[in-house]
């Protein structure tokens, strides 16, 4: 019995210390100390619509929020007093942390300029909504210490579909958006006051105060618009802010509207028709000018066809390429510029290889539509995930020089890729989609019209299925003189990965040149 009593004893005994050791790893894990810093994207979700006084208690013993500096107040366009920082937490490398933040300091703001690096002290400080502007406020100015300068400072691209989706986000970002078309009085009209611009996705506004420096320079067709995104006091829309003259840069160029249209003002070069992950709003199209184009002189369209056997209405395609339903999809071009020689995109959201990939708003982007949740334009196509149809049918791309589009409209380019099957063409009706001469295609052979594709010698294709992830160039050459293609196009296609800078495609699709 004793010896029973005395093993249950020493069983006891080893089970405490194991105890015991748990119990004092658990208390040295628990034991830390916790960070002074919180990230602008913590200190934004402190706020539930009513002022918050900043605590330690409330900050989770946070004391300072360190952060680049964006605020410009040289050109005299910034809410006064307002010191703009940005900075981001590490989340995740496929999470955007990023956020912008106004602390409200006086006078002093002044003092800092962008890529000044600071360290502020919060504690005591109050996180309310001022003139629609979440910020700061009571916080000294010696509250605030420079430790760098001249970083680089973060610049972020601002769409209306994004920004105005998730507007937290980006208030207090310094932001930029790349070619924002205006409907200007040229030559008359000023950028003072609140204008309403579009990048291809949308209507957003800028700012430009009466205090602005800057505000005499006149309103172009077209610019590249950098600044800090700020609420409306009134309205709370998010609006860009210049913050000096140089953060607004024309891009427009001077079309002359006397000078007509050729038979093929604008070409297709390439296509991204099967995105990793998912199509829906990531497809596009690459375009370019043989000549200088003014869109708002000369509207344009782009339609897309999908004839897969489950795209509606079935049977041949009655009215053209303005058939609608599953098969056409139509996007009107009725804003921007493109000179001579150079890019242009239609398509989803401005991404380079799908979700999550580089963001290219830098191109020339004159229409971004988010086609797998809004119809086509006119009444031409449903919302559809499958922009371009990467099934064994025939799918194409035509380029118009026109919006009033009908079974008869001559493209000014068309190109068809994938398989040879599907109702495409009716030789008994005579409906299908129509062609225009270029590489491919010819509205004559001989004497014998044929103006639809399939019809005739009209058979040939750019390009098979497309690959998932693989930005679809075509090459060749096209002379403006004769309107005809000494080097024909010709398929070729190369990996976007999600990494990768808008110059990788525009190098591939380089290859399709124009000559004089």
């Amino acid at each position: 019995m004793r010896k029973i009593l005395k093993r249950h004893l020493i069983i006891a005994g080893s089970l405490l210390s194991i105890f015991a050791g748990c119990s004092k790893g658990d208390h040295n894990f628990v034991i830390s100390t916790p960070s002074p810093y919180i990230s602008n994207l913590d200190l934004r979700k402190l706020y539930k619509g009513s002022d918050v006084t900043l605590t330690t208690e409330i900050t989770r013993s946070a004391t300072v929020v360190a952060g680049q500096v964006t605020s410009d107040h040289s050109g005299k366009n910034l809410p006064d007093g307002l010191l703009f920082i940005q900075n981001s937490r590490m989340v995740s490398a496929t999470i955007d942390s990023l956020r912008g933040m106004a602390i409200n300091i006086g006078a002093a703001a002044a003092n800092y300029v962008p890529g000044d690096s600071v360290h502020i002290k919060l504690e005591g400080g109050v996180l309310k909504r001022v003139n629609g502007i979440l910020q700061i406020t009571g916080i000294p100015a010696a509250n605030v210490q420079r430790v760098a300068t001249g970083i680089k400072v973060i610049m972020t691209p601002v769409s209306t579909l994004t920004m105005l989706a998730k507007p937290e986000n980006f208030e207090g970002l310094f932001g930029v958006v790349y070619n924002a078309n205006f409907e200007p009085n040229i030559g008359v009209e000023r950028i003072e006051g609140v204008k309403t611009l579009n990048e291809g996705s949308g209507d957003m506004q800028m700012n430009i105060n009466s205090t602005a420096l800057f505000k005499t320079e006149l309103l172009p067709y077209s610019a590249n618009v950098r600044g800090i995104v700020i609420p409306s006091a009134t309205t709370g829309i998010p609006q860009i802010w210049p913050r000096i003259k140089a953060d607004f840069m024309a891009t427009s160029i001077v079309v002359d509207p006397t000078i007509p249209l050729g038979p093929n003002p604008a070409i297709i070069t390439g296509y991204f028709a099967d995105p990793e992950s998912t199509d829906a709003n990531h497809e596009y199209i690459q375009l370019m000018a043989t000549q200088d184009l003014d869109f708002r002189q000369k509207p344009f369209s782009l339609i897309t066809t999908n004839n897969a056997g489950a795209s509606t209405p079935t049977g041949f395609p009655v009215n053209g390429w303005a058939t609608g339903g599953l098969r056409t999809y139509k996007f009107n071009i009725t804003k921007g510029t493109v000179a001579k020689g150079t890019f242009f995109y239609v398509g989803g959201y401005k991404l380079i290889g799908g979700l999550n990939s580089t963001d290219i708003s830098q191109a020339n982007w004159v229409v971004s539509k988010l086609y797998n949740d809004f119809d086509g334009d006119d009444g031409i196509g449903e919302k559809t995930a499958n922009l371009l149809a990467n099934s064994g049918n025939p799918a194409g791309i035509a380029i118009f020089a026109t919006k009033t589009v009908d079974l008869n409209t001559v493209p000014s380019d068309v190109v068809f890729y994938a398989g040879t099957g599907g109702s495409v063409y009716d030789p008994v009706t005579r409906v299908g989609y129509a062609i225009c001469d270029n590489d491919y295609y010819k509205r004559y052979n001989g004497t014998t019209f044929q103006p639809f594709y399939r019809q005739g010698n009209n058979t040939g294709k750019v390009a098979a299925n497309p690959e998932a992830s693989q930005f679809t160039y075509l090459g060749g050459v096209y002379d403006v003189a004769t309107k005809t293609w000494p080097v024909k196009r010709l398929q070729k296609t190369i990996a976007v990965p999600k990494t990768a800078a808008l110059a990788v495609i525009q190098e591939m699709a380089g290859a399709t040149k124009i000559t004089n």
